[in-house]
């Protein structure tokens, strides 16, 4: 509703009181609108207010669920805190100083987040606590993306699989069990990948460094001579600059005396006098708010259909004599191959959604290049080979059998076993979510077991020998 000529009044009032407080606060007077401000109203720079923020919200969480947990889990946790305090320190000190042209003047600012990296590494012992140090230790070395460039948060982010192979760890222990060794898990996951994003905000090609006339030498930086350091740069994209600083890009907008100001704003109610009034014919929302207005037509769009994927040629079926071999090429469809002869393979080729059926004894079959296609034989004696393929399934029907399964280059697989072909050897390469499945002789029950894709290797010394081992990750 409209105000009332005193309502204006009280409320330009209450403008004037506010800004004569903003006034005194940052100490402007109308005879030097270029006065510095003091020590102690210097502003932290744009980089080190999202630092803090960033700690407050991710780092005070994962300290938390360190002291809950308690042991060595609360004193790893005391060397994170630690450590993102040391680099706080490193990004204050670059945020007011030009970069060095000589890095050893930075050993200085390094070496206590050195000194951290060291100390979560002397934490590991072979105990209950080994998979939450090493977690930590292999995370903490993230925070040398002070050094890298042009892409520290790449450089983060290549140490997030290495923290994540101890955490898993943890996680398949207690999933079920401890939601605060969850929280530790997840809290330094978190941690990590909320660096990275402030990296990339803040310091995307390298350590933000100060490159303005105001910018400290390394040498001269004291930690307890900032507040007498001069006042930092606002941040990119504010309005405006830190007051007592020189902008040439602001000196060039008019400025407003300030006399002039509160005198307009002390005509109370006379301030809205060169308003113009505007009528009721001249308000275009009346029209477009009427009950009898069409209401407006939504157009929607139709949904994209997705290209079918297509196999590259014409479907082909036959039977080469010379060579004793089955071709079965692009097939969309069932296709039946019915083997002659023991000495006869069979080769299948850049089949999509197909299911190949083979019946009868043969020497070996191949499977290159297809996709959610569908392969069932009898008994192959030799071996069933797949390369190159996606989402496939291979069966043995009951009764029948192969010697082995040879998966290369591929990208989903199922490999189903009858009763009579569990002696069957798997041997895989270059290939991922790999899947077997067979019926269990007690129960008749299929049972289906991921094919590991992970193996720990280790050297051992003595023997100049190089052992591989299934991760932990395949243990149920």
């Amino acid at each position: 509703r409209i105000l009332s000529k005193m309502a204006e009044i009280a409320l330009l009032q209450q403008i004037i009181a506010r800004l004569s407080a903003i006034e005194a606060k940052i100490s402007i007077n109308s005879g030097d609108s270029n006065e510095n401000t003091t020590n102690s109203e210097v502003s932290l720079p744009a980089s080190i207010v999202a630092y803090d923020a960033y700690c407050s919200t991710f780092l005070n969480p994962f300290i938390d669920a360190c002291t809950a947990l308690g042991g060595d889990a609360n004193s790893v946790g005391k060397v994170i805190k630690e450590a993102w305090g040391s680099l706080r320190d490193f990004l204050l000190m670059a945020a007011n100083c030009k970069e060095p042209s000589d890095q050893k003047l930075l050993q200085p600012f390094l070496a206590p987040i050195s000194d951290k990296m060291k100390e979560a590494k002397n934490l590991i012992q072979r105990n209950e606590w080994e998979k939450h140090t090493k977690t930590c230790s292999e995370g903490i070395g993230c925070l040398n993306w002070v050094l890298v460039k042009p892409a520290p948060r790449d450089f983060i982010e290549s140490f997030v699989g290495g923290s994540d192979y101890w955490s898993n760890g943890i996680r398949k222990e207690f999933r079920l069990t401890s939601p605060q060794q969850m929280a530790f898990c997840d809290g330094f996951k978190t941690l990590l990948l909320e660096l990275m994003a402030y990296v990339k905000s803040h310091h995307t090609t390298g350590v933000a460094w100060n490159s303005t006339k105001k910018g400290l030498e390394v040498g001269q930086y004291n930690p307890a001579d900032i507040a007498a350091a001069a006042p930092t740069p606002v941040a990119a994209g504010t309005a405006g600059t830190a007051v007592g600083t020189s902008n040439p890009a602001a000196s060039s907008i008019p400025q407003v005396p300030k006399a002039d100001l509160f005198g307009a704003l002390n005509k109370g109610g006379a301030i809205t006098a060169g308003l113009k009034t505007v009528t009721k014919d001249m308000q275009t929302w009346r029209s477009e708010f009427k009950e009898t207005a069409p209401a407006p037509v939504v157009v929607k769009k139709a949904p994209t259909a997705r290209p079918t994927e297509t196999p590259k040629g014409p479907p082909k079926l036959f039977f080469q004599e010379d060579s004793s071999k089955w071709l079965v090429e692009c097939q969309t469809g069932p296709a039946e191959v019915v083997i002659g002869d023991k000495r006869e393979t069979v080769y299948i080729f850049g089949c999509i959604g197909a299911t190949i059926e083979i019946r009868g004894k043969c020497k070996s079959i191949i499977v290159d290049s297809c996709k959610r296609t569908r392969v069932v034989f009898d008994m192959a004696m030799a071996s069933c080979e797949v390369v190159n393929c996606q989402r496939i399934n291979v069966e043995v029907r009951e009764g029948g059998s192969v010697s082995a399964v040879a998966i290369d280059k591929t990208d989903g697989i199922v490999v189903t076993l009858s009763a009579s072909s569990l002696e069957t050897e798997i041997v895989a390469s270059k290939s991922s979510e790999m899947n077997v499945a067979w019926p269990d002789v007690k129960t008749g029950d299929m049972v289906e077991k991921p094919i590991p894709e992970q193996y720990v290797h280790r050297i051992d010394p003595n023997t100049l020998t190089v052992s591989a081992n299934v991760s932990d990750l395949y243990g149920h």
